[in-house]
This record gives structure tokens, C-alpha cells and sequence, in this order.
């Protein structure tokens, strides 16, 4: 009878080299984005219709949630911007202050640019500008390239918005600013650097009407800072960098901060902010404690990282090919056929694009190397990133066998003869070295019974 073994151990899985509900998690909000936008500004409002495959989708999310005029995708920018303060805070505590400024602003800014040039340029061939473009004034000129590329738009009155989307962007660079300028506390205290943050919110927001329009907007974007914030306690948290019950009570006095601009009416369309914040953090912490049993997957992880030209791109790729497809194709036609279109962009950006800026700033906020000394040290710097081990020298086994043999060249024929008389006369040697080893003990018996004799 043939008898099945069980291991008792499992096998260890192997070891991640990312964070999985991260890519998970900004994976998943990408696409929550990009639904939201097509069911709620495309087929809602430019088609003017109702599309059973959406209404169905929708009664089953947004709706339920008080969500419907934005979609479900409202819950995945407070999880980005949870993502963020979560991820970020460390990075920039490791790179330092110069180096983690430089990295943040090439990441952000080229492929903004890229779009921005991108959008400018479909308009400028024709497109409907309402159609790609999501805001009343879309003036194309030197000036609101610039102002849309550096998202300072946000700041200016009157908007000129050429990317929808790129309003998140104002509270991400306004947090970036506030680690690096608050980077020397935060490495010491973070307790601290936290609060600092938290009472900067409560001071613009409750100063957002003394210093004109423009603070008055700067103040808006203020107001979604506390969710990077909760991002970034939760870190301190986690890490033991701050108590639990400190961590607590900055979690309630953000949480709060962002309950306040609600009820200041800051940029919210409707009362369902709150309870975005509220499920977008429910679902940090159920990825946050399964991460140990979370695997890394390719699909997530390519998401994951297409997730910024996916999110900065949907608008202008998938709405420009609604806009030429309709109404002369069918919606169910049209609608996959936009999304294949937005995916091959985005593939096209994130290769061109994206990744090489990636790269590019890595290598800009490298840290910098004294310089070589002398052409050994900069051949020995090519594999800096391993560990460097001394050559070892082979020896030939009867070399370490015979250590202490003398060693004649391998093509001396008398070396034969040599090995030998040195092994004959190391053996009389040991031999004459026995002998005499034995007659002193034989000696020293002989004076010892002589010194026990008892005395005649």
C-alpha cells in the first residue's frame, strides 16, 4: 500500500522586494478613476443616457454611497494621497532634503509636462476642447503651458485647466514642500514635524479669506492635507517612531481637520467626502495587515506603476476617441475600443516617458562619490552595489598537503628523487627525536625511584 508523506514545515514564500496592497491598492484606484469618468462625465452627461452596463454598476457602488455624482473613483484619491504620506515620508527621510526635492520634482513635473504639451497640442489640430478638457476656459498660450506644467493653475485666478485631474497634484507638491522644509525635525522628532503640519492646515484654513483669491485657493488644497497626514501617522505608528496613543489622537485631530473644510464648504461638490476618506482608509488597513500574505503579482505591479500616466492621461486619450467614434459607432463598440486606445498610449508614455524620468531621477539625486584615487579604485567601483570579496589565490592540492616540504619546479626531473631523500631524512629524524624522547623519560623513572630509596 503506497503512503503519502505531509511535510510538517510550509515553504517559506519568497521574499518581496515591493509593498503588494500598495500595488494593489493604486492599481485598483487607476481603474476606479478611469470608470468613474467614463460613466459619470462621458455617458452621463456628453451622451445624455443612461447605459445599462453602467447604471448597473453604479446602483451597486455610488449609489449606495451617496456617491453618484462623482463615482465610485472618488474613493481612490484620498488612497493615493493615503499611499503617499505612507510611502513618501520614509523615502525622503533616507534621501535627505536636496536629494528627495530634485527626485520628487522630475517624477512629477516631465510627465506632467508631457501632457500638458499632449492636450495643447490635440486642441490646437481641433479637438473639442469640452470634450478632452474638463473645465469652462481652455486658452492655449505660452503662459497657461507653463502655469498647467508646474500645476501652479490651481493658484491662479482666473483657472485656465487644460489637465482635470491635476488639481491632486497641488496637494501632493504642497506636502513634498512641507517634508522637505520640515525634514532636519522630523529626523529627530517626529512627534513634532507632525504637528507642525496639522497646525499649518488649521492655520490656512482658518485663514483662507484674509489674503485674496489666490490664498483662497491655495487654502482649498490645503484642505485634503490632512489625508497624506493620516498617511504618514499611520507610518509613525506602525514604525514605533511615535506611541500608539499619540498616533491615535493625531489620527482623530487630521481626521477632524478634514471634517472642518467640509463643513467650510472647501472645493466639495457634495457630502460624500467624508465617506470616501472613511472607506479609502478602511481599505489601507485591510491591505496594510494582509500584507504578509500578499504576493507580488506581474498585473499589479505593472498597474501599479503605469498608475500616474493612467490616471493623467484618461481624460484627454479616452474622451478624444469617444469624441471621433460617436455618435457614429455604437457606445458598446466605442467604449472598448477607447479604453484599448487609452492603454496603448499609456504603454507609450510610460516607456518614453514616465520610466525614463524615473531614471533620470534617481540619477540626479544620487548621492555623490569622493573621487577615485587611482584607475584600480574606479575598475573596483564598477560593482559597487555588491559585496567585494578578495580573490583567493589556488594553491594545487598536493601543495597543501606537503606545506612544509620544500617545492622544487614541476620540470625538474630530479625533483622525484629530491622528494624522496627529504622524506627518508625526515623520517630518521623523528626517528633519532623518538629515541631520545625515550631515553630521558627512561632517565627521569631512574632518578625518581633513586629519590623514594629509603635510606640503609
Amino acid at each position: 500500500m503506497q503512503r503519502w508523506s505531509i511535510p510538517l514545515t510550509e515553504a517559506k514564500p519568497a521574499a518581496k522586494s515591493r509593498v503588494a496592497f500598495v500595488d494593489i491598492g493604486r492599481a485598483v484606484a487607476a481603474l476606479l478613476v478611469v470608470y468613474s469618468h467614463l460613466s459619470e462625465q462621458w455617458v452621463a452627461k456628453v451622451e445624455g443616457d443612461d447605459s445599462p452596463v453602467f447604471s448597473f454598476v453604479d446602483a451597486l457602488t455610488s449609489d449606495p454611497m451617496h456617491m453618484g455624482l462623482q463615482g465610485i473613483g472618488q474613493i481612490a484619491v484620498p488612497f493615493f494621497f493615503l499611499v503617499s504620506g505612507f510611502v513618501v515620508t520614509p523615502i525622503a527621510m533616507k534621501q535627505g532634503q536636496w536629494r528627495f526635492a530634485v527626485n520628487r520634482a522630475v517624477r512629477v513635473y516631465i510627465p506632467m509636462a508631457f501632457v500638458v504639451l499632449l492636450t495643447a497640442l490635440v486642441i490646437g489640430l481641433g479637438a473639442d476642447a469640452h470634450a478632452v478638457v474638463v473645465g469652462k476656459n481652455h486658452d492655449i498660450t505660452l503662459w497657461t503651458i507653463i502655469t498647467n506644467a508646474l500645476v501652479i493653475n490651481y493658484l491662479i485666478v482666473p483657472q485656465v485647466v487644460l489637465v482635470g485631474v491635476a488639481w491632486t497634484l497641488v496637494v501632493e507638491v504642497i506636502f513634498y514642500v512641507l517634508l522637505v522644509l520640515l525634514l532636519p525635525v522630523l529626523k529627530r522628532q517626529v512627534w513634532l514635524a507632525i504637528a507642525i503640519m496639522l497646525v499649518f492646515v488649521f492655520i490656512v484654513l482658518m485663514s483662507r479669506r484674509e489674503f485674496g483669491a489666490s490664498w483662497a485657493l491655495f487654502a482649498v488644497n490645503v484642505s485634503y492635507l490632512p489625508i497624506p497626514l493620516i498617511g504618514q501617522i499611520i507610518w509613525a505608528t506602525t514604525t514605533k517612531r511615535i506611541p500608539l496613543w499619540l498616533g491615535g489622537l493625531y489620527f482623530g485631530l487630521a481626521w477632524s481637520l478634514y471634517v472642518l473644510a467640509d463643513h467650510l464648504k472647501m472645493g466639495r461638490l457634495d457630502t460624500s467626502y467624508n465617506l470616501a476618506l472613511m472607506i479609502a482608509v478602511l481599505c489601507f488597513f485591510v491591505g496594510l495587515f494582509a500584507e504578509p500574505r500578499l504576493r507580488e503579482r506581474k498585473i499589479w505591479i505593472a498597474l501599479s506603476e503605469r498608475s500616474y500616466s493612467i490616471y493623467l492621461l484618461h481624460g484627454l486619450v479616452a474622451f478624444g476617441l469617444l469624441s471621433l467614434m460617436r455618435p457614429s459607432w455604437p457606445l458598446w463598440l466605442a467604449m472598448p475600443l477607447a479604453v484599448i486606445g487609452l492603454f496603448l498610449v499609456v504603454e507609450v508614455s510610460y516607456r518614453l516617458v514616465e520610466k525614463p524620468s524615473h531614471v533620470l531621477a534617481r540619477k540626479l539625486s544620487r548621492r555623490a562619490r569622493p573621487a577615485p584615487a587611482s584607475p584600480e579604485i574606479v575598475a573596483a567601483e564598477v560593482t559597487v552595489e555588491l559585496p567585494r570579496l578578495r580573490a583567493r589565490v589556488e594553491r594545487p592540492a598536493d601543495e597543501e598537503q606537503t606545506t612544509l616540504l620544500p617545492r622544487y619546479p614541476a620540470n625538474d626531473p630530479d625533483e622525484t628523487r629530491r622528494r624522496r631523500r627529504l622524506e627518508d631524512s625526515a623520517t630518521q629524524a623523528i626517528s633519532v627525536a623518538s629515541l631520545l624522547a625515550k631515553q630521558e623519560q627512561a632517565g627521569q623513572r631512574r632518578d625518581h625511584r633513586a629519590t623514594n630509596r629509603p635510606a640503609q
